[in-house]
């Protein structure tokens, strides 16, 4: 698992992966319909000192991509209380516009079977043999960070 500056991609993959606004609102604008759906809320199984929420972001009943948030249990009670109260919508309404937020960096790799985040996100019933991309993002506020995953599915780029 190698972690890249720039995605190894043209085209419209490549300007969907390197997305600097909200990619939910970039699925709204190209497909007028977008719908997140929480998979997961919670401790995270793996280690229990951090907090996971998993979403998938829909249009038109499709799943687009897979997103998983995960920081310290302990970053909920202050920095990140907001968290807590999203529901089904999308990080985006947090992270673009709060100034108190910033970016601190944006890697991108590639997901093939064999890889644990693969191997979750076929469990869920989302890929079927097919090489994914990965972005992941650390944002920070009032000095506590979190972490966003975010995986491009399948029917995102046969939709372009």
């Amino acid at each position: 698992m190698v972690w890249l500056k720039s995605p190894t991609v043209e085209g419209n993959e490549f300007s969907w992966l390197t997305e600097e606004g909200s990619l939910t609102e970039r699925l709204q604008k190209e497909f007028n319909d977008v719908k997140v759906d929480v998979v997961y809320e919670g401790a995270a199984l793996e280690k229990t000192t951090d907090y996971i929420r998993e979403v998938l972001i829909k249009s038109h009943g499709e799943p687009m991509i897979f997103a998983r948030t995960q920081l310290k249990v302990s970053h909920l009670g202050d920095a990140w209380i907001c968290l807590k109260t999203l529901g089904q919508q999308s990080l985006a309404n947090i992270l673009f516009k709060d100034s108190d937020i910033s970016r601190l960096s944006l890697l991108y790799r590639i997901c093939e079977p064999g890889d644990i985040l693969y191997t979750y996100i076929k469990s869920l019933g989302y890929v079927d043999k097919e090489i994914l991309w990965v972005r992941q993002a650390e944002w920070e506020r009032h000095g506590k960070s979190i972490f966003l995953t975010e995986v491009f599915l399948p029917n995102l780029f046969n939709q372009l």
